[in-house]
């Protein structure tokens, strides 16, 4: 069954995504506060996190189309009330994560077209620290309410 394989590839992306969301964080931040030249490793850490976001986009919006979770919710439309995980599977977490990429897609983007290298460091950072806060909200963490998940899935 290719719904496991899939279900921990999503897991395993998401460190990486996680961890290259913080380097671009680290490194966008460092250079806007410390007026330091934008160089070839700030961009290529950009793309990095931006297309590892992209690549877990896909994988994710796969699995969406292949969870038993979502098809129940899609079938029997259970309420917050019955069990968080479901609307939260269905609705929230697929919500919450494209509208993370799309807000870095679109900060990474903007920051290309700066000519000001503070001003390129300060638009990666804006926008990268909301899609990390969406992020984060939308993770399935161990401790969640509405959806805990393992930090570490096996296959």
């Amino acid at each position: 069954m290719v719904y496991p394989i899939i279900l921990f590839l999503h897991n395993a992306l998401r460190w990486l995504v996680l961890g290259s969301l913080l380097a671009a964080l680290s490194s966008s931040y460092s250079g806007w506060l410390s007026s330091r030249p934008y160089r070839p490793l700030d961009r290529a850490v950009s793309v990095l996190t931006t297309s590892l976001a992209h690549t877990q986009l896909l994988v994710g919006l796969y699995l969406y189309t292949i969870s038993p979770i979502v098809s129940y919710y899609w079938t029997y439309k259970p309420g917050f009330g019955e069990s968080t995980e479901f609307p939260f599977f269905g609705l929230i977490h697929g919500s919450l994560m494209f509208m993370a990429i799309v807000v870095m897609t679109v900060g990474a983007s903007k920051a290309k077209r700066q000519t000001d290298h503070r001003q390129r460091f300060r638009t990666t950072a804006l926008y990268f620290t909301v899609g990390m806060l969406l992020i984060g909200l939308a993770i399935p963490w161990p401790f969640s309410p509405l959806a805990s998940r393992p930090w570490i899935r096996g296959v």
